[in-house]
């Protein structure tokens, strides 16, 4: 139960964030933001507020800001929320005459008035067209821009053409493009200078700052605060020597002298080997670095150092990946429960680490120059900052369905595969 909660509660954090980075900037451009939606499929929680629905979705495999956008109408034969000429609709009006509401659910509400469409446009000339009293008279209403549709228990506000993504500068789009992984990184980088501002920065010295449970180091005896003077009487001065000594072990017993409360003594330790999934061997005593506490800028420094680095190395390894794939290199929502449940036993602060890594990793996956994902969508936007035009609506419309369905193809994938070595 309780990998369960931190599952959600990391799922949560690391997608909102995401997603808030859209929303903030989005709503700064004047694009319209329908909906705010942590997770997809059927909804099981929504709160209007403002323009935007906020909701909450069934399966913990994502998150979106519905921004309208016309670029998949190539054929101008998309008509919102299905309406079509000849149906029936309910119509709410303010004391203009001016459409404020169009029901589309079931309504006994007799103060609403009815209306079989014939025209309507509820983008650009905003009007919806019908006949009232029973067929008997034809009548035409204007549609206010903050017009509202109600349907499947939601209330959406409509989407003048000049609130659409698309209608749009380039860099305004691009700007709400990026602010998506912009943020994941930001809350890395925060999470990493929080726990240098709380534990320390690690220092090079050779002094043992802490012991894994069950170590050799810890059955030897080694104890937080010692202090490693030599290696197989090869003198050390930095944590640099300290494992270098220690590889060149190949795991047989080393000696280490120590020094512990002003005295010094002699204990001998037998590393543990360890093979990584690409057979690279090392060797382990489980020991770590001593952090000490000192000046802020320079725990600020080394959280953006962490934040690089392990950027880098997820960068790395999205690269590698499409050099030589492996569905095996992959991990999806039952993976990441899996690890995440393992990291909450070790406490906040290594959970609050994985919850960086996490934010770091969807921030550059996101990146990913693939039209469904923002890198995708980043590279069209490009396109027309560079050429002055939009990509062809067509050519974006049949390469965002191709690997829409390649995506979901390749999760079920991932997910099957996560689930058969978890229980294997």
């Amino acid at each position: 139960m309780q990998g369960i909660l931190v599952f959600i509660i990391v799922f949560f954090i690391v997608v909102t964030v995401h997603e808030l980075g859209h929303f903030l900037i989005a709503k700064r451009s004047g694009i319209l933001c329908q909906e705010f939606s942590i997770g997809f499929g059927p909804k099981i929680f929504h709160k209007k507020i403002g323009e935007t629905n906020f909701t909450i979705r069934l399966l913990p495999v994502g998150g979106y800001v519905k921004m309208p956008d016309n670029v998949f109408d190539f054929n101008n034969e998309v008509s919102p929320y299905d309406i079509q000429k000849g149906m029936k609709l309910r119509l709410k009006l303010d004391g203009n005459d001016q459409i404020e509401k169009i029901i589309l659910d079931k309504s006994n509400d007799i103060e609403l008035l009815e209306i079989e469409v014939n025209e309507f446009d509820l983008t650009e000339k905003l009007f919806i067209e019908g006949y009232i009293n029973n067929g008997e008279e034809l009548e035409r209403f204007t549609v206010k821009k903050d017009a509202c549709v109600m349907f499947s228990g939601m209330e959406e506000q409509i989407a003048p053409v000049e609130r659409m993504f698309s209608s749009h500068s380039w860099q305004k789009k691009f700007a709400t493009l990026f602010a998506g992984p912009l943020f994941n990184f930001i809350l890395g980088a925060l999470i990493f200078v929080g726990l240098a501002i709380y534990n320390g920065v690690p220092q090079n010295k050779p002094i043992i700052g802490s012991i894994t449970e069950n170590s050799p180091a810890a059955i030897a005896g080694l104890q937080t605060g010692d202090i490693i003077k030599d290696i197989d009487n090869t003198n050390v001065s930095t944590w640099r020597e300290i494992r270098s000594n220690i590889s060149k072990s190949e795991g047989r017993e080393i000696t280490l002298k120590i020094e512990r409360e002003s005295s010094e003594k002699i204990i001998k330790v037998t590393p543990k080997i360890i093979k990584d999934e690409k057979g690279n061997t090392s060797y382990l005593i489980g020991i770590g670095y001593y952090y000490e506490k000192g000046d802020i800028f320079e725990s600020i420094k080394y959280g953006f150092i962490q934040t690089l680095n392990y950027g880098t190395i997820i960068f790395t390894a999205i690269i590698n990946l499409f050099k030589s794939f492996s569905i095996d290199q992959l991990g999806g929502p039952v993976a990441i429960y899996e690890r995440t449940t393992e990291v909450a036993q070790s406490g906040l602060e290594t959970t609050l680490e994985w919850i960086g890594l996490l934010s770091i990793n969807l921030g550059l996956m996101n990146l990913i120059p693939i039209p469904v994902l923002d890198g995708g969508r980043i590279l069209f936007v490009l396109y027309e900052g560079i050429f002055g035009r939009p990509f062809s609506k067509r050519a974006q419309y049949y390469a965002t369905a191709i690997f829409s369905i390649l995506l979901i193809i390749l999760m079920l994938a991932v997910t099957w595969n996560d689930i058969t070595r978890l229980f294997s």
